[in-house]
């Protein structure tokens, strides 16, 4: 057993956020959020007639996700179910303890971190949790919502809370390199009651989540003209968009300003701040990011057609230590990724033979970073693997993504 997982094990009582902590934190979240997003709530007045414990579940599609949901459920204090790497998160580990924040494994069974969410409705804790288990890439949904979502809800008995943000990925996209501001609407709902909880079925619940768990944030910002205002609303676009449409070239895209350019053609498009993208000088490009992404989308099925289709890179492997919150080096190799899983082969820095596989079939999705690594949780502990040519992450994760639903037959 992984020291990660023995020190997550250790952790058998949520504190109730610190009162002191939490009526600090909400007026300069909410100033923050007037000043840089122009923000108001709708809310549900269901919502404040729940007497107990409810879990707050939304969208994750942008920075500020958590405070949103803060903000729109004044005056009821989370206990915040996030990912073990928020914890390595210098600004956050001060408040750990006084914030009152469950750990939780992303994308693999971490039965803890359910025992914990358990204790902490039994405690008349609120939780607040993002089932989509990371950030949004290109401003919707995650593909796959796990059926299992529905059964911790019947599991954990207490109402549940809907909350969405119009907006939020147009403010922060991930992987943005300039400031933006523009209007942001947060929507919280009341989408369960705990009676509802009993009596409907597992399906029933999931199908309303499916439902509830769909959202183009592109569209949205079409649809309602909204204008972002940002001095390069091009700067980092490349990290997503690596395919030329033009000349099919990957990994050529670079983007300043507002432009994005293929250094290999020459082909070239400009992004204004309602989020369209136009094509110039006679070149060739999508109107929308999430029609581009698209489009990578359909190269990389094509590609994991092939059934001896095999993908290979090499990377730095670093491992979270759990004590210090510290990713240290612990070797090089290659990230490769079959039609049936997603590992490592390498050595260690003593040059000791290691390797590390997780079987697509139970992994929707990876966590990318946008500094081009990805994360793979095996038995609680995190492994971090940097691609040493700078370039690869948005691609692994369509990759995964896509052999995901095709060994599911989801398609």
């Amino acid at each position: 057993m992984s020291n990660n997982l023995r020190s997550s094990e250790k952790q058998t009582i949520v504190n109730r956020p610190s009162r002191l902590l939490y009526w600090l934190m909400i007026p300069l979240a909410m100033l923050i959020s007037k000043i840089m997003y122009r923000f108001r709530v709708n809310k549900d007045q269901l919502i404040d007639k729940i007497k107990g414990p409810f879990i707050a579940i939304g969208t994750h599609s942008c920075t500020m996700d958590v405070a949103f949901m803060m903000l729109a459920l004044v005056p009821r204090p989370l206990n915040i179910v996030c990912g073990r790497d928020v914890f390595t998160w210098k600004p956050v580990k001060p408040i750990l303890h006084k914030a009152g924040l469950i750990p939780i494994s992303q994308f693999e069974m971490d039965l803890n971190s359910i025992r914990l969410m358990k204790k902490a409705v039994q405690n008349g804790c609120s939780l607040s949790l993002f089932p989509e288990g990371k950030r949004s890439i290109d401003g919707r949904s995650l593909h796959y919502i796990s059926p299992s979502l529905a059964k911790l809800f019947k599991f954990l008995d207490v109402p549940v809370v809907m909350c969405h943000n119009n907006g939020g990925y147009c403010a922060t996209p991930r992987w943005s390199r300039s400031r933006r501001k523009c209007k942001v609407v947060q929507d919280a709902k009341l989408l369960f009651t705990q009676e509802q909880i009993r009596s409907m079925s597992v399906d029933e619940i999931f199908c309303r989540i499916k439902k509830e768990f769909s959202y183009n944030d592109n569209l949205y910002q079409k649809e309602h003209a909204l204008h972002v205002r940002c001095k390069e609303p091009a700067l980092g676009l490349h990290y997503l968009l690596y395919k030329c449409p033009k000349c099919g070239t990957e990994y050529e895209m670079e983007s300043k300003g507002r432009e994005l350019h293929c250094k290999h053609c020459g082909n070239t498009a400009e992004v204004n701040e309602y989020g369209e993208i136009k094509a110039k000088n006679g070149g060739i490009a999508y109107s929308r990011l999430d029609i581009w992404y698209d489009f990578e989308k359909e190269s990389v099925r094509e590609e994991i057609a092939n059934p001896d289709f095999f993908v290979s890179h090499p990377v730095t492997w670093r491992v979270n230590d759990p004590v210090t919150n510290v990713y240290h080096e612990k070797g090089e190799g290659e990230l490769y990724i079959n039609g049936t899983e997603i590992g490592f082969r390498g050595k260690d820095k003593s040059g000791k033979f290691c390797e590390i596989s997780v079987p697509i079939k139970v992994l929707p999705t990876i966590v990318q970073k946008v500094d081009e690594a990805v994360d793979l949780t095996v038995e609680g502990v995190i492994n971090r693997f940097y691609f040493k040519e700078g370039k690869y992450s948005a691609k692994y994760n369509l990759i995964v993504e896509q052999l995901f639903r095709k060994l599911h037959h989801l398609d």
